[in-house]
Parts: C-alpha cells; sequence; structure tokens
C-alpha cells in the first residue's frame, strides 16, 4: 500500500517540474476600446514589411502587426482592415488586437492581425522612413486608400 503513494506522488511530481519547465503561452494585448485604431480616421499609412503596417490616426500612431507573411497587403493601393464582431457591437469601424481582425486583400485569403499597438510619433517617423509602401486618407467604409 505504501509503494502504491510512492509511485503516485512521483508521478504527480513528474508533471509538475515538466510543467514548470514548458513556456506559459503568451496571452493577447487588446487595447482598451477607447485607445483602439479608428479605422475611419486614417491620415497616413505605411507598410514597413510583410507583416507590418504603421498608421497615424489624428494625434495617434499605431503599429499592426500580422501573424503570417501579408504580401500585397495594400493592393489596390490602400489597406481594408476588417474589425472583430465582438468590437464592432460596442464601438465600429475600430481594430484592437482582438481575436479575428484582418486585413482583407482583394484577391488573396485575409491576413490574420496578431497584434495592435500604439507607438509614439518619433517611432512612427523612423519606421516609415524603412517602409517600401505608403499612402494616405480613408474612405466613409474605413478602407484606407
Amino acid at each position: 500500500m505504501n509503494v502504491r503513494y510512492v509511485i503516485v506522488a512521483g508521478l504527480i511530481l513528474v508533471g509538475t517540474v515538466q510543467a514548470a519547465d514548458s513556456p506559459a503561452p503568451q496571452g493577447r494585448k487588446e487595447l482598451p476600446v477607447a485607445e483602439c485604431l479608428r479605422t475611419d480616421q486614417i491620415s497616413n499609412w505605411a507598410m514597413v514589411d510583410n507583416r507590418t503596417v504603421i498608421v497615424a490616426n489624428g494625434p495617434n500612431f499605431y503599429r499592426v502587426t500580422t501573424n503570417v507573411d501579408c504580401p500585397r497587403m495594400d493592393l489596390g493601393g490602400g489597406i481594408h482592415f476588417r474589425g472583430a464582431e465582438s468590437i464592432k457591437a460596442v464601438a465600429p469601424m475600430r481594430i484592437c488586437g482582438s481575436l479575428n481582425e484582418q486585413i482583407v486583400r482583394r484577391d488573396d485569403p485575409p491576413c490574420q492581425i496578431q497584434s495592435v499597438e500604439k507607438i509614439d510619433k518619433a517611432t512612427y517617423q523612423q519606421l516609415e522612413k524603412k517602409a517600401a509602401r505608403k499612402g494616405s486618407g480613408t474612405e466613409p467604409n474605413g478602407m484606407v486608400r
């Protein structure tokens, strides 16, 4: 009977050690709704690389990163964001870093947005210098031109 307790305790100890060695999954960092990127008020944007686009939105600046390479994200002369349904109900035309937010491309599958983060003006200007393509303005439907 004592042997069973020793074996069970040993198995529990091994499982605890293995769980401690594995890295914890990273959670999403969503912006508060009041600080989200307003897709209908974009003044400038720049595609830094195939996974990163920076956006100027009045006095605010954002870096939007996709979870995979998203070439041709500006196909057709602009970038079109699709917000998450959970945010649309509260605040339409906003991108906050939620699940199921996407950059929609005309003839290609959409690219899943991994993160949306606020950046300062200096960082925006630094990244803009490295940008492959740039654009300005937005349409009433939130499509960035």
